[in-house]
């Protein structure tokens, strides 16, 4: 029973501490074309959306129409609504907004993994997670020589990573196959 205790507790704190990490990554995101916000006005449940940011770069959101989303972060957004709301509708609105599903941003995985393509870039994504993502790796893979390429400063560049490694907004990771 002590055991199970103990597991608990050594769990619990894994959870406590990865949560600020999610939550700086939520709040360093910049917004793009069709990320999907939840957002939600303390106390004012009949203005809870749920909503895709339009090509175009906006949202639409009630009593105060169209809002520029892409470029900011969810914080700045948030500030902007609570400042159009507090401008004749509602007293001092708090206004929460989340990314429930990241799609402004992509990655590519070619090579030995089951499923290559291109996919949706959540922030804290790793290599070893983005190839999760592409189905795993296959019997022929080299993991250990996995390279990505990446444009910096308008100029491409290949390196080998390490499976820790953060993926950047369209990264192509490419994981080759054993020379055995």
């Amino acid at each position: 029973m002590q055991h199970l205790k103990s597991l608990f507790v050594i769990i619990s704190l894994g959870l406590f501490i990865s949560t600020p990490s999610s939550i700086k990554a939520q709040s360093d995101y910049i917004l793009g074309p069709e990320d999907v916000l939840e957002i939600i006005v303390w106390e004012h449940s009949d203005l809870k959306r749920e909503m895709p940011i339009s090509l175009e770069g906006r949202i639409s959101f009630p009593l105060i129409g169209e809002v520029e989303a892409v470029g900011k972060t969810t914080q700045q957004l948030e500030k902007d609504i609570a400042k159009k709301l507090a401008d004749g509708y509602i007293i001092h609105p708090q206004v929460s907004i989340t990314v429930s599903e990241y799609r402004s941003q992509k990655f590519f995985i070619i090579g030995e993994v089951k499923s290559q393509g291109k996919y949706d870039l959540a922030p804290g994504t790793t290599v070893l997670m983005a190839i999760s993502i592409g189905g795993g790796i296959t019997e022929k893979a080299a993991p250990g020589r996995t390279k990505i390429r990446r444009e910096e400063n308008g100029k491409k560049k290949e390196f080998r990573v390490i499976m820790d490694t953060l993926v950047q907004p369209n990264d192509t990771i490419i994981v080759p196959e054993s020379f055995f």
